[in-house]
């Protein structure tokens, strides 16, 4: 039991090291955040909402999690052409993102694999 147990956490500490090394991914990482930051800012300073709803709705949105349903939403034109242009945006970098966090654990947990059975 003990043994399983350390096995995962070595096996989380092997992704994160992974990714954390990946230069790729920390760049996605970064322009997520900062496509996070700047659908936020938008948010916050042009509709009127404080920062916290700007972020959930910013992060509600890249994540493809309908923020519709909070009972607000762009209340301008231009509101509604940034909304669109920022979910075509922020949508495709966080598909990326998963999908290279993604290949990253199955690519660590192969090699996981083969070291254990080698013992």
């Amino acid at each position: 039991m003990i043994a399983s147990v350390l096995l995962l956490f070595k096996f989380i500490i092997d992704i994160v090291r992974r990714l954390i090394h990946d230069k790729y991914y920390r760049s996605l990482g970064f322009v997520l955040l900062l496509v996070l930051l700047a659908g936020t800012l938008f948010y916050w300073m042009t509709q009127g909402r404080t920062f916290i709803e700007a972020l959930g709705f910013s992060a509600a949105t890249m994540a493809m999690n309908s923020p519709y349903g909070i009972g607000w939403g762009p209340s301008s034109y231009f509101g509604v052409v940034f909304h669109i242009i920022y979910m075509f945006i922020s949508v495709g970098i966080f598909i990326l993102f998963v999908l290279e966090t993604g290949k990253t654990m199955v690519k660590t947990y192969d090699d996981f694999n083969k070291t254990n059975e080698e013992k």
